[in-house]
């Protein structure tokens, strides 16, 4: 009998002892915790702990967010404001789009741009897509210099580099007035140096022949579009888009406007006498007529074979608008006047590129512009 007391005091001993604590720690958890940790607690650990639980946090979490909030910073204030910019910056994160989406809107946004330019964008990032497909999917808020540069470095040459260096830090652009990016990460990436090489200026007789070529292939119809590039130094894909009505001959000037301009800036450029000799024979044109006939590319072709050039004396591009820069500077000496006139915003292109003093003389020049 006293066995079976013995036996039924302890257990209920047990039982009131479980009791009490577990109404401790609803009712009173700073002295259930005094109680369980032998130790004293201060308000603020008490609370802590009460937290932690009811947040169901781990301590090692806890451990390991102040250790990175300690190793920032010293004080609560600074702990605080890296805290802050942290959720700023991850709720920035999430107002972002994939470099393919970016891409596309960039193209909606451009829609008003020339289709050359277009299709020029969209072969440029679909390279860059082929050559690193997980760029479809990066967010462009995380795209880093490091990740410009291996873009960059896809394309083989230099200046094949600086034109997707181009493109791609309109993407960019377009993606932070978004506020898709934080900043422009291509802008930070160096741009490729390109050697201008030295376009070759074509002789007072090599114009010649050109010109009677011009008259002579299609009844003279390729003839305005060359007076033009070579007397004015209108671009090739400019004098495309030009109509007649563009061409002013008692004002002695040709309008290039802004739609139709390379760089997108209108301008206005001077006809001197070699270009108003060839223009004045298509003055009863229809405004409305394109300066250039229907298969241009064909019959500008024919007119260039006639001239003398072909596969054993390939043309060289640009070498009208070259020819035309040269002979200017050299016979007028107007480097603002002409910079104006071949539509650059600034005379470094000019210098470096467009004017070719090595191979002519002041006579060449002289004979150039009295040649019609």
């Amino acid at each position: 009998m006293n066995e079976y007391c013995r036996y039924v005091f302890v257990s209920l001993s047990f039982f009131i002892a479980l009791t009490v604590l577990y109404l401790m720690r609803i009712a009173y958890p700073f002295s259930y915790l005094f109680f369980m940790t032998q130790q004293e607690l201060t308000e603020e650990e008490a609370l802590l702990i009460c937290w932690m639980r009811k947040k169901r946090m781990q301590a090692a979490e806890i451990m390991v967010m102040a250790r990175l909030l300690r190793g920032v910073s010293t004080g609560i204030s600074g702990r605080l404001q890296c805290v802050e910019l942290g959720i700023k910056e991850w709720k920035a994160m999430k107002k972002t789009v994939s470099f393919s989406v970016c891409v596309a809107e960039s193209l909606k946004a451009r829609a008003h741009r020339r289709r050359r330019t277009l299709e020029e964008i969209r072969y440029v990032t679909a390279r860059m897509v082929k050559a690193w497909p997980d760029l479809r999917h990066k967010m462009m808020r995380s795209l880093r210099r490091e990740d410009c540069q291996r873009i960059l470095n896809i394309f083989p040459t230099a200046s094949g580099r600086r034109k997707a260096r181009i493109i791609l830090h309109g993407i960019c652009a377009f993606a932070c007035r978004r506020g898709w990016a934080g900043k422009n990460p291509a802008a930070e990436t160096p741009c490729p140096h390109v050697k201008e090489r030295r376009v070759p200026v074509l002789t007072p007789e090599e114009c010649r022949r050109l010109m009677t070529a011009a008259q002579e292939v299609c009844g003279g119809e390729c003839l305005p579009a060359a007076a033009l590039m070579l007397y004015a130094g209108v671009r090739p894909q400019e004098v495309r888009r030009l109509q007649f009505r563009h061409i002013r001959l008692e004002e002695k000037a040709a309008l290039i406007p802004a739609r139709h301009s390379k760089t997108g800036g209108a301008r206005r450029v001077t006809l001197r006498p070699a270009a108003l000799r060839y223009l004045r024979a298509f003055r009863h044109h229809s405004g409305e007529e394109p300066l250039c006939p229907a298969g241009w590319e064909r019959k500008w072709r024919l007119v260039r074979t006639r001239a003398g050039w072909n596969n054993c004396r390939p043309w060289v591009q640009d070498v009208l608008r070259h020819t035309f820069a040269s002979y200017h500077a050299l016979e007028f000496r107007d480097y603002a006047g002409l910079q104006w006139e071949m539509g650059h915003q600034n005379a470094h292109l000019l210098k470096t590129r467009y004017l070719n003093m090595d191979e002519i003389k002041r006579q060449d020049a002289r004979a150039f512009w009295l040649a019609a």
